[in-house]
């Protein structure tokens, strides 16, 4: 809940918020997946260093509302492969781990079954990245709704269900923690945690119908 209010309410930081995210979103995927340890441990530590190589451009691009410069499209079409080779060179040996970062933008959709443990990791890491750059506000736009966000990951390039996409759906549900939602009786309330299916999460109201704060 936490950490959806601060990625879609401030831009401040935006780099390290995004990783907690992404990782905090791969860590829940991972339980609803059954992964293993090994591989759970794997794809959050991807998350969470997937772009070391342009923290300092992120929080510089959250802030900038003028169009990217040649030298900014450089370093992020090639931050992956300068992050992996960044994490090598800092002593990480994970092999999962530091494939899964340089494939992390590796856009090819269809099922996870037949890929790598890498390029399995990889497709998580990399619905979870969408999403959550999807729910940043930026100064040169407006973030997209929560759950606008997460039905836009459901599905991948081809247009089909994505495998990684829907698990995160199924692991947030539809409205996830900390999303607004208005309720049938006209009451605002704000998402707290997920409920026992995806369309009925636990809420609090925070604006009766009359839209007096409660």
């Amino acid at each position: 809940y936490l950490m959806f209010q601060l990625a879609s309410t401030s831009s401040v930081g935006y780099s390290a918020s995004h990783a907690l995210v992404c990782a905090v979103l791969c860590h829940l995927i991972a339980s609803e997946l059954l992964l293993p340890p090994r591989e759970r441990d794997s794809l959050v530590r991807a998350a969470l260093t997937m772009n070391i190589a342009m923290t300092e451009l992120q929080d510089r691009l959250a802030q900038q509302s003028a169009p990217l410069s040649g030298g900014q499209i450089a370093q992020i079409q090639d931050h992956a492969e300068r992050s992996a080779s960044m994490l090598a060179s800092l002593g990480v040996s994970d092999r999962i781990w530091l494939d899964a970062v340089r494939q992390h933008h590796d856009r090819a959709p269809g099922p996870l079954a037949g890929r790598s443990e890498a390029a399995q990791i990889a497709r998580l890491v990399q619905r979870t990245d969408i999403f959550a750059a999807r729910l940043a506000p930026r100064a040169g736009r407006t973030p997209m709704a929560v759950t606008a966000a997460i039905k836009a990951c459901y599905y991948g390039e081809d247009r089909q269900v994505d495998e990684a996409g829907a698990s995160m759906l199924h692991t947030l549900g539809i409205y996830p923690p900390g999303s607004l939602v208005k309720l049938t009786s006209e009451e605002t309330a704000v998402v707290l945690r997920r409920g026992n299916t995806p369309t009925t999460p636990r809420v609090a109201v925070v604006r009766s119908k009359s839209g007096m704060p409660t």
